[in-house]
């Protein structure tokens, strides 16, 4: 998966380590190079600002010195990161340089035979130059068995790699905060709030990242793992409702052994705002201004205790809001589906929006011209779903996901957000493997039946059928595979349903103790099943759909009678009632499949025992939203 923003980005790092000089100051420099230190001392308070400006540019080591005993601290070091080794101990404290003060970000520990309180370390320098600089920390576990673990840093990126070496179980990330957000690329997130996590230790489906929200917004520590093998572990402080924080991470290595811990960082990387009941509807102003132009996600808390993501509208200088592309892929081209599919805006003026499950609304979250942030939560329609569409009250989340690169709006080259450093940490192939960058593209053929419908009826309007026969046929032709499609969406999510419900049933047989959860679980994958068999009738067939064309070839295509027109309109209509009955019918079942992954991945937090269930719930679940069709609303 090339990114040319990724490209760009380090010719310009190299750029600037061609031409970076060695200061004659005996502070420091903040320069992009790698470089260790042997200090004399560590930093006193969490924040390590002062201590930099004492650090003295001859606690620098010599490059290449690969044989340096450390008679102080070993420190790693470049203009994003500052890495200490704690005295006496293979633990290291990791400050980011990009935040007011150099503040303390993580404090990151080996953990051998269920243990993090190891003692005892000595240091080899593996890497020592202007591109990267690493050690090795060797140490003995609990049952006094020599371990070793690596940290390396490279010039220029804000984060350090660790590297267990056999026997090192997993890495645990102190970096106290009160949320934990797990990315979701196929679904909501899922937010882990301490202040209602009613355990002292979850387990959390990480599916190789996590979410640190700390610094009151001036900081998100991201740990990328490589494995999938186990789950990570959130260790929870005891105390009454918004006190409570989450204390510790545990991120396991399995069978691979590399564990990145990444900043973003600087003013305004992150936001909270608490989110009102009497809020539906109202325009709110934030406390907050985009930092830099990016795809930002908004984690919006719901009345039933989940979490629903939206990106947020820019807007343009002539006053347009617009999408932008998610994961640098191009929306459905117009030509296949029709105007409403445009690469970058399906928003109408004063961010209007329709789609299936919510009908008509207004879309609601955005940054304006002068890069202020807005919500405005949904007014959630009096319909057939409103019992499934909770409204939006409690914390609302923001973070930069993706970046942005359609005029005007472009991420500059040295800011950076998660997906970055996906890309970054794990590499051009496992990124493009885990992100799934295949699966996130749409499944379509044909033309949408609304836009078959326009062209055609216009055909007929102006009379000219006779001279358009090959144009009406293709139109014809092209919503007859529009149809076809959705409907083998349908009833892939149908067929899904009833997969799920079986495996379900056989684990409510094997573990009746979790019959609580299963049923909940089963209600949702038999709504599939109400769904399909309530709009049954409506969305028809393909073959009807394609007895229909034929029967406006035989009786219209030729035809110029004086109602020629409104037997056209009639005859059409008949398609787009399928088309109108099909999307809603498959945006719900995308709908009702994402609260189902959702609720498996928070079930487990809770209970450890459901790891096993959770974790296949949510396999299944990523399968089925692969490939999603244009009206499935799978960005909204």
């Amino acid at each position: 998966m090339s990114h040319p923003s990724w490209f760009g980005r380090h010719v310009f790092f190299l750029a600037l380590l061609a031409c970076a000089v060695t200061s004659t100051a005996k502070a420091l420099p903040a320069e992009p190079s790698s470089f260790l230190c042997d200090s004399p001392d560590a930093p006193a308070t969490a924040a390590a600002g002062q201590w930099l400006e004492k650090l003295e540019a001859s606690s620098r080591l010599v490059e290449d010195d690969k044989s340096h005993s450390f008679s102080g601290r070993p420190v790693l070091m470049n203009d994003k990161i500052v890495a200490v080794l704690e005295k006496d101990s293979p633990g290291i404290a990791v400050y980011s340089r990009q935040t007011e003060g150099t503040k303390l970000c993580a404090r990151l520990q080996p953990v051998c035979d269920g243990r993090a309180d190891l003692n005892g370390a000595s240091v080899t320098i593996a890497e020592n130059g202007r591109t990267s600089v690493a050690i090795e920390v060797a140490f003995r576990s609990p049952r006094n068995e020599s371990r070793t673990i690596r940290y390396e840093l490279h010039a220029g990126e804000p984060f350090i790699k660790t590297t267990a070496r056999a026997g090192v179980e997993k890495l645990r990330v102190h970096a106290p905060c009160r949320f934990v957000v797990l990315p979701d690329f196929f679904g909501d997130d899922i937010v882990v709030d301490a202040a209602s996590i009613p355990v002292a230790q979850a387990q959390v489906p990480s599916e190789h990242f996590l979410l640190h929200m700390m610094h009151g917004g001036e900081a998100v520590l991201m740990t990328v793992s490589e494995s999938r093998d186990n789950e990570a572990v959130v260790n929870v402080s005891e105390g009454p409702g918004t006190s409570r924080e989450i204390n510790f991470t545990d991120v396991f290595f399995g069978e691979k052994p590399n564990v990145w811990v990444a900043v973003l960082a600087g003013k305004g990387t992150w936001h909270q705002h608490d989110v009102a009941a009497a809020d539906a509807g109202k325009v709110v102003r934030l406390d907050w201004q985009m930092p830099f132009a990016a795809l930002w996600r908004v984690d919006w808390s719901k009345t039933d205790k989940l979490t629903e993501s939206w990106e947020m509208l820019l807007q343009d200088p002539a006053g347009k809001y617009v999408m932008q592309n998610w994961l640098g892929q191009k929306e459905a081209e117009g030509q296949n589906f029709g105007p409403e599919f445009g690469a970058r805006d399906w928003n109408k003026p004063d961010r209007l929006r329709w789609n299936p499950v919510l009908g008509s609304f207004k879309f609601p979250c955005w940054i304006d011209n002068d890069r202020a942030g807005y919500l405005q939560p949904l007014e959630r329609p009096k319909s057939q779903h409103e019992s499934s569409t909770p409204g939006f009250v409690g914390p609302a989340l923001i973070y930069p996901i993706d970046r942005v690169q359609a005029a005007p709006f472009t991420t500059p080259l040295e800011q950076l957000t998660v997906v970055d450093l996906v890309r970054m940490t794990l590499g051009v192939g496992p990124c493009q493997y885990i992100l799934d960058l295949e699966g996130q593209k749409r499944n379509s053929r044909g033309v949408a039946t609304c836009y078959a419908r326009d062209v055609i009826n216009a055909i007929y309007k102006q009379g000219s059928q006779l001279r358009q026969q090959a144009a009406i046929n293709e139109q014809l032709d092209l919503c007859v595979a529009f149809i076809s499609n959705v409907r083998e969406r349908i009833d892939q999510y149908h067929e899904f349903g009833h997969e799920m419900t079986g495996y379900l049933q056989e684990q409510k047989r094997l573990a009746p103790r979790h019959a609580q959860f299963l049923d909940d679980m089963m209600s949702l994958t038999e709504k599939l099943d109400t769904v399909f068999e309530e709009n049954q009738e409506r969305i028809h067939t393909p073959a009807f759909a394609r007895l229909n064309a034929d029967s406006f070839r035989e009786s219209l295509l030729t035809y110029e009678g004086k109602d020629a027109y409104e037997k056209c309109a009639a005859r059409m209509a008949v398609f787009t009632s399928m088309g109108g009955a099909q999307d809603e019918t498959v945006a719900t079942c995308r709908m009702i499949v994402k609260v189902l992954r959702q609720r498996a991945g928070l079930a487990m937090a809770v209970d450890p025992e459901l790891k096993a269930i959770g974790t296949e719930i949510r396999q299944r679940t990523q399968v089925i939203l692969r490939k999603a069709t244009a009206y499935e609303a799978p960005r909204h």
